[in-house]
């Protein structure tokens, strides 16, 4: 804690409760009326700036940027205690930054340009404030499920897994698809993982421009996300699961008929009518773990919105490189939303073959 508090003594008590440590604010010092008290954020309603706030933020997006601040969001906000009615702050704009990746230094310089701007536009008393925060995906979805339930249905189950050949597509474009190669950890210092794939399924040249993009580091971009499943390929995923369901159904009906005939079971049958016995039992499971799976599948990611699993780290314009290879440049990495995957079941770079090979044949 003394990280911040060496520089601003209220880093921990200005958004106490909040988990937003602040790194600056301007203005008068937020009373402290007593220890632990727990500040809540209110909405603005009907303040004047509204009517130029787009602009205004573009100014102050753009005095960030050229100051170098990672910032990752900017919301306009006013402040009150828990519990009480009355606003002890009116109005502040707090802008989330990379937690450690502004110093006090740079943020009262980055605090002044802000102010400058609110002066300039005539509204010296809105307040700024610096305070660290990360801002996740926003996908609303679960997590890809893991290795350990192939297990169970496993070709069924492979497309919403992080196996290898992970079908993605892009967000904003989701009947451009294509599949994920390889996975790389970006470096030995930095947990960051980003799956390899082509650029021309991370930005398809009918939706895109053919110019390659990098996400550069402090910098301000709109993130292109990318999907798992495309609309074709989650279409397919789940007719894949009820075709199960059918033949399920049309097994255990073409064997009830056979087992009619025979009567109920006796003691000293046939093997061969308790294996249809037994089959019919396991055919009503199999419906049973697919038609959970549907319901889990169209439930929770039915929309592209609960499918978002990362974003366009990196995309190469495609082009043919220089002489004398003259390669079809065409690749690009998206980087992976953490808690999209479970990092503790992840087998990385395998590939799931299926499970219809005889032993013989894998020798």
């Amino acid at each position: 804690m003394d990280r911040l508090i060496d520089d601003y003594p209220n880093a921990y008590a200005d958004f106490y409760g909040c988990n937003t440590p602040c790194v600056y604010k301007t203005g008068p010092a937020w009373y402290q009326r007593a220890q632990g008290i727990v500040r809540e954020a209110r909405p603005i309603y009907r303040h004047p700036i509204a009517s130029i706030w787009l602009s205004v933020l573009t100014r102050i997006t753009d005095a960030l940027d050229s100051l170098k601040v990672q910032w990752t969001c900017i919301n306009p906000l006013a402040y009150a205690n828990a519990g009480e009615a009355n606003l002890f702050c009116p109005f502040v704009i707090s802008i989330g930054v990379k937690p450690e990746s502004l110093i006090y230094s740079d943020a009262v310089a980055a605090a002044n340009a802000v102010q400058s701007i609110l002066d300039d536009i005539g509204y010296p008393t809105i307040q700024v404030a610096f305070v660290e925060s990360v801002i996740h995906r926003s996908g609303a979805g679960p997590e890809l499920l893991s290795w350990g339930t192939l297990l169970d249905l496993p070709e069924l189950r492979k497309p919403f897994t992080s196996c290898l050949g992970l079908a993605i597509a892009p967000h904003k474009y989701p009947h451009y698809e294509g599949t994920g190669a390889l996975y790389y950890r970006l470096s030995k210092d930095d947990d960051r993982v980003a799956l390899l794939t082509c650029a021309h399924v991370a930005r398809p040249p009918p939706a895109y421009n053919n110019t390659g993009m990098t996400m550069e580091e402090g910098k301000s971009q709109a993130r292109e996300e990318i999907i798992a499943l495309g609309t074709g390929a989650y279409s397919n995923a789940i007719k894949a699961i009820m075709r199960v369901v059918e033949d399920q159904i049309d097994s255990i009906k073409i064997r009830n008929y056979a087992l009619e005939r025979l009567g109920a079971p006796v003691e000293g049958e046939r093997d061969i009518i308790t294996e249809q016995r037994e089959s019919i039992e396991r055919a009503k499971k199999t419906i049973e773990r697919a038609n959970a799976l549907h319901d889990e599948v169209t439930k929770d990611r039915a929309l592209p919105d609960q499918r978002v699993i990362g974003f366009v780290l990196h995309s190469e314009k495609i082009e043919v490189s220089a002489p004398p290879h003259n390669f079809t440049k065409d690749w690009a990495l998206v980087e992976l939303y953490r808690d999209m995957i479970d990092w503790d079941d992840f087998k990385g770079n395998k590939v799931f073959i299926g499970t219809s090979f005889p032993s013989s044949s894998l020798s």
